[in-house]
């Protein structure tokens, strides 16, 4: 379940010079401005506007900004243009900023790292691979001879590219013992084309 939301914190105070509307009492009236923000799991994802309300200390009448008259709203223009918008309240948008940042970064180190290893594979090697109907299985290179690689193509897909995670667990036993032979330039194409997604080097 997701929980989200809008909160309100509170960013300015001021006594206002003015009289209130209800009692007639001068120079009571105190001035809230308030900061809106979304949030999702109580993390501040971006601001969404200011807001405010005003009290008279002494008769205890609260305004909401649409209920002011326009004295006390001439009072929000003003202090709204010299209340800046906290920077936490933008938390949310930094936090996917950095994990969007972080999995380029990765995807790019992991392309570096396959584009290499195809080059030169070893028995051994893992790869997993996405099938043309968009289901994950692996190949395992059973023995490499000249520019020529023997696999054996795991029994087991999933429909998802993390369940590959079950199928190494399966072990050694869960691939067939038919010997496909695919040539470097089989395996280095279907990389350069997206069917194979990673290889794993013991």
């Amino acid at each position: 379940m997701i929980i989200y939301g809008w909160k309100s914190k509170q960013l300015a105070k001021e006594i206002i010079i003015d009289k209130c509307s209800n009692c007639g009492a001068q120079n009571s009236i105190e001035f809230y401005i308030f900061q809106k923000y979304a949030h999702v799991f109580w993390i501040p994802f971006f601001p969404i506007g200011k807001t405010a309300v005003s009290q008279c200390d002494s008769c205890k009448q609260i305004l909401k900004l649409n209920e002011m008259p326009p004295s006390l709203k001439a009072e929000y223009a003003n202090l709204k243009s010299r209340s800046k918008t906290p920077i936490w309240t933008f938390s949310g948008l930094a936090i996917i900023a950095v994990i969007i940042t972080a999995s380029i970064i990765n995807s790019q180190k992991r392309d570096e790292k396959n584009s290499k290893l195809i080059l030169a594979p070893q028995s051994g090697d893992i790869f997993e691979i996405k099938t043309a109907d968009n289901q994950y299985t692996l190949y395992k290179a059973q023995s490499v001879l000249s520019n020529t690689v023997f696999i054996r193509a795991n029994q087991y897909e999933t429909n998802n590219e993390s369940g590959l995670t079950d199928i190494k667990n399966k072990g050694d036993n869960a691939y067939s013992d038919d010997v496909i032979p695919l040539s470097n330039a089989v395996l280095k194409t279907m990389l350069e084309k997206g069917e194979i997604l990673d290889i794993d080097r013991k």
